[in-house]
């Protein structure tokens, strides 16, 4: 399998992910099909005529099965014929290799995406670092894909089980980094030590820097939203599904349950701080480098 010159993008899945992917390559005058049902957009029909499909589906955790692919699962048996599939939703380490088992029609690769909600257009844009993971069968086509991909500072191949697992690094770290700050914030407190200033001082820190370090982001305690806690429960499973404990992230795991507010819903999404010249102008500006 070969990529055309310029190939016509699928993107199944039309939510935060899916959407910054639309925005992009519609923006670049790529011929696209899109496919969400829950949202009323395109069909099967219509994707399948898509060389490069990426798939941006939720991953959820679900306490009674755990890490949970279902609709990953639903989307890849849609597609027909041979495809080049970029895996953007979060998944375990090995999924990727497991789907190019079982779907050996289609190359498989894995993109992970690093954006927050709030700018995930921009972020999209504007990564800091690109890493496109393959299986055996895809690696012929990694260079071609990264090609399509925004530019970074950053930018590698790799297997895609290495990519699978950066993203929950990713993750876990800011998890970790998150209860601690909470932490500090507790202690500062008890001392009568400002801790808005302390924070401001650490994070000058280059080797630190401000992300999640602002306890009281969004009116509430701990790491919520749609991402932190399911990344880090769904490798604490893992972890004890093959024996590998993970102690440091199992506490912060119960610091956090202690942290949220009350109730079953899910938690507010936690946000970094706006940079300045984020937002909308931020916006403009990625998009007149597209134009470029």
């Amino acid at each position: 399998m070969s990529l055309s010159s310029n190939p016509v993008i699928g993107i199944m899945g039309l939510g935060v992910v899916g959407d910054a992917v639309h925005h992009y390559y519609e923006r670049r005058s790529h011929s696209m099909r899109v496919y969400d049902p829950g949202r009323g957009l395109g069909s099967p029909a219509s994707i399948n005529e898509a060389e490069v499909v990426f798939i941006c589906v939720p991953t959820p955790f679900m306490p009674e099965r755990g890490f949970d692919d279902s609709a990953l699962e639903s989307a890849v048996s849609l597609l027909t014929g041979s495809k080049i599939v970029v895996v953007k939703s979060t998944v375990l380490p090995g999924t990727t290799e497991a789907y190019q088992a079982r779907y050996s029609q289609h190359c498989f690769l894995f993109n992970p995406e690093f954006l927050r909600q709030a700018y995930a257009r921009t972020d999209f844009i504007r990564p800091d670092r690109q890493l496109l993971g393959y299986t055996a069968q895809s690696r012929h086509l990694a260079e071609s894909i990264m090609a399509l991909l925004p530019s970074a500072p950053y930018m590698r191949t790799t297997g895609a089980r290495e990519a699978e697992m950066t993203k929950y690094m990713t993750n876990s770290f800011l998890a970790l980094k998150v209860t601690f700050a909470n932490e500090m914030y507790d202690l500062a407190s008890a001392l009568d030590v400002d801790y808005d200033v302390v924070r401001e001082s650490v994070a000058a820190d280059l080797r630190i820097g401000s992300s999640h370090l602002d306890v009281l982001e969004g009116g509430y305690r701990g790491y919520g939203g749609k991402c932190l806690p399911k990344d880090t429960k769904a490798l604490l499973e893992l972890g004890d599904r093959i024996g590998v404990p993970m102690r440091l992230l199992r506490t912060a795991d119960r610091v956090n349950a202690s942290l949220l507010p009350p109730g079953d819903g899910p938690a507010p999404l936690y946000l970094l701080e706006p940079q300045p010249g984020e937002g909308e102008q931020a916006e403009d500006a990625a998009e007149d480098e597209i134009a470029a």
